[in-house]
């Protein structure tokens, strides 16, 4: 009652036709979201989507039929078909210019997708590797390295947040290692390359726990096969062990974009001008009406990560994992 429910009232209130979210104005209307998506090019991004969803269903299906090509193979073609969907949509509209552009939401969702991707990758990297370590290399060092993993799991945020805002102004006085801090790269500033470290370090933790308990559950035969066989490390890594924990690293990074698309309490403490997130805006919202198109936006990221856990599960599915290793490896067990 107390979860469900208030999840539902967000959808029913992002719907509100008065220009309060949290007081509903008794009737609904659509004005929010009109504004802040263009009806008519939001109307033919689905449709093009769902044309090129049920073209990949009848492919699929007749491709089954029709040819050797392998089930496995067969069952990426719906994931295919909405990349390709994604990418033409793209393509052929600016949708992606325009779609948030309404009161600065579109850029705080904008940051908050850039700052989870970031922080995406490097938890991948660094807890996948760290994950292989501590399955295929245990030692004494394995139980320093586990307790200072589990260390990072309990420490609460608002302490890793503290300590990041005290931390990254000295950070940035160094000359090479400070540089992206201070000054940033590219396209993106400090703050956002400090959101991409900041988040990371829980995620690069989540990530190291489902890579360890994947390939802990795998025999390591075949990589001592490949390496009687003459594989090189660095071959028999790419060729045995990289196949092998490919749904690992899969469920690891979606999971780790969906802690970290919502993070709060280290994106308000380390945010700078340019690359402040939803979570941020929205709390900065509160001290006055909030408008329900903050509704919309919260709505936006509840079906991102919904989307992300279902894709999550459906990886792990098609690996061969049971329901109950898929739990297992969603919990780092």
């Amino acid at each position: 009652m107390f979860l469900f429910i208030p999840i539902l009232l967000v959808v029913f209130h992002s719907f509100n036709g008065g220009s309060s979210f949290t007081i509903w104005s008794g009737t609904p209307g659509v004005k929010w979201w009109d504004e802040l998506f263009d009806g008519s090019v939001a109307w033919a991004v689905l449709i093009r989507f769902a044309v090129l969803f049920v073209v990949s269903v009848i492919l699929r299906n007749v491709l089954m039929r029709t040819t050797k090509i392998s089930r496995r193979l067969l069952n990426w073609s719906g994931p295919a078909a909405f990349l390709l969907a994604f990418v033409i949509n793209g393509m052929s509209t600016d949708w992606y210019e325009t779609v948030f552009d309404f009161a600065s939401i579109g850029d705080a969702i904008r940051n908050s997708f850039i700052a989870a991707f970031g922080a995406t990758i490097l938890a991948v990297i660094l807890g996948g590797f760290a994950g292989i370590a501590l399955a295929r290399r245990p030692g004494v060092w394995t139980k320093v390295f586990m307790a200072t993993v589990f260390l990072i799991l309990v420490t609460p945020e608002i302490m890793d947040a503290i300590a990041l805002a005290t931390w990254f102004p000295r950070v940035a006085d160094f000359p090479i290692i400070g540089y992206p801090f201070k000054n940033g790269w590219g396209p993106f500033n400090g703050g956002m390359n400090k959101l991409w470290v900041g988040q990371s370090l829980y995620a690069s933790a989540v990530v190291t726990l489902i890579v360890r308990a994947r390939l802990a559950g795998l025999d390591e035969s075949l990589e001592e096969a490949a390496a009687d066989l003459g594989a090189t490390p660095a071959r028999a890594f790419r060729q045995i062990t990289l196949p092998l924990i490919s749904s690992a690293l899969i469920a690891g990074g979606l999971l780790s974009f969906t802690l970290c698309l919502d993070n709060a309490v280290i994106s308000t403490l380390i945010s700078e001008a340019g690359s402040t997130t939803f979570p941020v805006a929205l709390l900065g919202a509160t001290r006055s009406t909030i408008k329900p198109f903050w509704g919309v936006g919260a709505v936006i990221l509840f079906c991102v990560t919904l989307g992300a856990l279902w894709f999550v599960t459906v990886v792990l599915r098609r690996s061969g994992s049971s329901s109950s290793e898929i739990a297992a490896t969603i919990a780092g067990s």
